[in-house]
């Protein structure tokens, strides 16, 4: 059975809209989270970054829906974070959840314990198949 993670699009959707920035302010947090985070993102375009990663998570929500599309994109991510791409070691990826858990917090106006928790739950599934990879 698929799960519908409609109430978490509609956050990401009210974030965005209240926060246009919102993606740029998830990096802030993220770089600054843990020092070997900031040195993956040393030459980075991060306005190429910022559209690349709201595709993913839109991505990572029809995944986590159990939705082909989803799957195909979190199957490519998963091939590019591992040893042999950009080396991405598991343990930073519950700092990734939670700068952009903080993130979406300050910018959608009706963010709430329920929601966080959807939020984790929808994230968790992709991230743990993007870390099964490694």
């Amino acid at each position: 059975m698929q799960e519908d993670f409609s109430t978490v699009h509609k956050s990401f959707g009210r974030a965005l809209t209240k926060n246009p920035k919102l993606i740029y302010r998830f990096y802030e947090i993220f770089t600054a989270s843990h020092p070997d985070i900031a040195p993956f993102f040393k030459n980075t375009d991060f306005d190429r970054q910022v559209s690349l990663l709201r595709q993913g998570l839109n991505m990572a929500l029809l995944f986590a829906e159990g939705k082909k599309t989803g799957e195909m994109v979190i199957n490519k991510i998963r091939e590019t974070h591992n040893r042999s791409g950009f080396n991405v070691p598991p343990r930073l990826y519950p700092y990734w959840v939670s700068s952009l858990i903080q993130a979406i917090s300050e910018s959608d106006p009706q963010f709430n314990p329920d929601l966080e928790r959807q939020w984790r739950k929808a994230l968790q599934k992709a991230v743990d198949h993007i870390k099964g990879g490694y």
